[in-house]
């Protein structure tokens, strides 16, 4: 019976955990897509503002400007590669896979226990412990 609940202790933990990693990941997916877009509207009027900045006030050429423009682009781009594939665990999904990591450490130490009493208790052990009880009674005079 305790392995049983260990085991529910265990798949229980498994699915919570799994529950709350993909809220985790869906959360940040949503976020991703909603920046996506607002990202798209915001660089297409940048563009035309920062070449015009570049063009007008800084004195670049027109190949300068957007030169200019584009190299801004990678710096944006690169950044959101960034601040998106980060992704931190929560306190709640840590507490989580501590509480799972302690129920399978339950559970080895149980299924070791029981296997070790099954060797104790076995009919063999019974066997054999009588035949040396016996040859014990023998040597000291008290059997039969």
């Amino acid at each position: 019976m305790r392995i049983g609940e260990i085991g529910k202790t265990i798949i229980e933990g498994e699915l919570t955990l799994r529950k709350l990693m993909a809220i985790r990941l869906g959360r940040q997916a949503a976020f991703l897509v909603v920046a996506a877009i607002f990202a798209f509207f915001a660089v297409i009027s940048g563009h035309g503002l920062l070449w015009a900045f570049c063009y007008q006030t800084l004195g670049f050429s027109a190949l300068g400007s957007a030169a200019a423009v584009f190299g801004a682009d990678l710096v944006v781009v690169v950044m959101g590669l960034v601040m998106g594939r980060r992704s931190y665990m929560t306190p709640e999904e840590i507490r989580v896979r501590f509480a799972r990591e302690h129920a399978l450490n339950e559970l080895r130490q149980t299924v070791a226990l029981s296997a070790v009493a099954t060797t104790v208790a076995g009919p063999l052990t019974r066997h054999t412990g009588r035949a040396i009880w016996n040859l014990f009674k023998v040597m000291t005079g008290r059997g039969k």
